[in-house]
């Protein structure tokens, strides 16, 4: 059985695979944006917390919210986002793209 060509010569065997890997393609970006938002509020409010230990260790008589404890984390934090953990939690991108596309190629090529 020979594939249907289209009006415009391409067959639609090929253009099926090709709307399928685009199709897989956006599923999966989609589903690793979701994973590096959860991961990094995740990993950002560890941080925070870690923060708030370190400042109620030091200050043990001023426990509690304060305006300087605030202040203290927020200091913190800036240097936070190029810091390596932060930076780790892109690999959620890469990783399994990487899997797909290895998989990918040994059964479609091996």
């Amino acid at each position: 059985m020979r594939p249907r060509v289209t009006l415009d010569g391409a067959t639609q065997g090929k253009d099926r695979g090709k709307v399928a890997l685009i199709r897989l393609w956006l599923f999966v970006l989609a589903v690793q944006l979701l994973f590096y938002v959860l991961l990094r509020v995740y990993v950002r409010s560890q941080q925070v917390e870690r923060l708030e230990h370190r400042w109620d260790a030091r200050h043990p008589d001023r426990p509690g919210d304060s305006a300087a404890r605030r202040a203290f984390i927020a200091k913190a934090m800036t240097g936070f986002e190029k810091s390596l953990r932060a930076r780790l939690t892109l690999l959620v991108f890469v990783l399994p793209t990487l899997a797909i596309l290895v998989i990918v190629y040994l059964v479609n090529w091996h």
